[in-house]
């Protein structure tokens, strides 16, 4: 039993120079300490898994290249824990420059919304960071003047997923016709901004059906608006990675330090109830709410944890254009003292980070991820991991097995569904390691 002690903690070198200081502490000292190597030694080391929770774990794993001065590759995963998986993955580059788009997008009453944002957030994000002379040449019209899918995403099929119905083409091509004419020059933080928010509002707008008719296309983008989605996005451009954060998501950058290890710093911002800071914004939004309503049971309105999002349009729409809803739903979303909306914003924090040699990667994942994990942990994991392993896949293991192999196991082991829900989040993870 020794033995097989020591084969186990020799697999670190933290454990031969610990071991012998481990004899001076107290007992509860030594547990902890022992707690300590025990986690260490797990997060340098191999799951050992059956071939089927491998293939699963991996099923939708990628890597790929990227040509640009800024940029070497990206590392992604997804692991759905709904069925169908709420989350998406965006990844794509400016066309004609070397601007590269990342999201990951935590959709939540439905996958509707978040797919909606996945293919037409990037559209809106290249119209406003782009200037005069890059605009004249690209129709609105024409995919291909906008957004390239990056070689090796697999899941982002741009051109063949997801079309242009007449509507959202007119939206897109309204914003373009308005920003041709615009004088004024913005900030990239007001640009990412004002992308969110536009997007936003067209997707809510297309829902009102055209002189009151109900069709089966306005139905499904009612049921597109009244989902909802967070989003982390990165948009690196010049040598700086702006980060656009709504709602729960995060961005963790790893930089190194002068003594060679890892430091983490988080460029978003966590917009949910519990948080003060968003606290103290919507009770100054709407000074003549009760603040005990407001934040029923810990979620806005008693609906929902998170205070920005995409879509949710019960929580943003006027009591007149609820009826709509109401009309349409059998089963609309009900809210009390509806009194003075919108309560749920889409304007994101926007974080700029100029890259510097220190600057290593970045990893921007759903929340499905830090429920697991610290932000310290995830960049030491990624400091440490396998050389041939996914780094996205390395952060989504570490982060469900709690250092307890058997627990990870058991919970890949568990089929997407209500079961798995009650269990996991849906985790989507994309690592960005900078040319540096």
């Amino acid at each position: 039993m020794m033995k097989k002690l020591m084969n186990k903690l020799n697999r670190t070198a933290a454990a031969l120079t610990f071991l012998p200081a481990l004899r001076k502490f107290d007992p509860e000292e030594k547990d902890k300490a022992f707690y300590l190597l025990k986690r260490h030694v797990h997060n340098t080391r191999r799951f050992r898994l059956s071939e089927i929770n491998k293939n699963y774990l991996e099923r939708e794993e990628n890597k790929c290249q990227i040509q640009t001065s800024d940029l070497l590759y990206y590392e992604s995963n997804q692991l759905p824990s709904n069925e169908p998986c709420e989350d998406r993955l965006l990844v794509a580059q400016v066309a004609g420059t070397e601007t590269c788009i990342f999201s990951v997008i935590d959709g939540h009453g439905g996958w509707q919304c978040a797919h909606a944002i996945k293919h037409r957030l990037p559209y809106y994000l290249a119209l406003y960071m782009l200037e005069g002379a890059e605009l004249t040449w690209r129709n609105p019209m024409t995919r291909e003047d906008w957004i390239l899918p990056i070689q090796g995403d697999d899941y982002n099929l741009w051109l063949e997923d997801y079309v242009f119905d007449l509507r959202t083409a007119q939206s897109f091509t309204h914003r373009y016709n308005r920003k041709m004419l615009q004088n004024e020059l913005l900030s990239v933080n007001s640009q990412l901004a004002l992308a969110f928010e536009d997007l936003d509002e067209d997707i809510g707008t297309e829902a009102i059906p055209e002189e009151q008719r109900i069709t089966k296309d306005t139905v499904s983008r009612l049921v597109t608006a009244s989902s909802g989605a967070c989003c982390c996005t990165a948009v690196v451009k010049d040598g700086t990675v702006h980060v656009a954060g709504l709602g729960d998501c995060r961005a963790v950058l790893g930089s190194l330090t002068p003594e060679g290890n890892m430091r983490a710093t988080v460029l978003t911002e966590e917009h949910r109830t519990y948080n003060p800071i968003e606290r103290e914004r919507l009770i100054r939004e709407h000074p003549h709410e009760d603040e005990d309503i407001m934040f029923f049971d810990e979620r806005l309105c008693g609906i929902l944890q998170p205070t920005r999002a995409f879509g949710d349009v019960s929580l943003k729409w006027s009591a007149r254009e609820k009826v709509l809803m109401q009309y349409v739903f059998d089963d609309p979303a009900y809210v009390p003292n509806y009194i003075s909306p919108p309560y749920l914003s889409c304007t994101p924090d926007v974080r700029s980070t100029q890259l510097d040699q220190n600057s290593q990667f970045l990893i921007i994942a759903t929340d499905g991820l830090w429920d697991g994990m610290s932000d310290d942990e995830s960049v030491k994991l990624i400091q440490n991991k396998p050389s041939d392993v996914n780094s996205a896949t390395w952060l989504i293991q570490n982060s469900l097995a709690q250092h307890n192999e058997k627990r990870l196991s058991k919970i890949l082991s568990i089929p997407p569904g209500p079961i798995c829900r009650n269990v996991r989040d849906d985790i989507s993870v994309i690592v960005i390691y900078f040319n540096t």
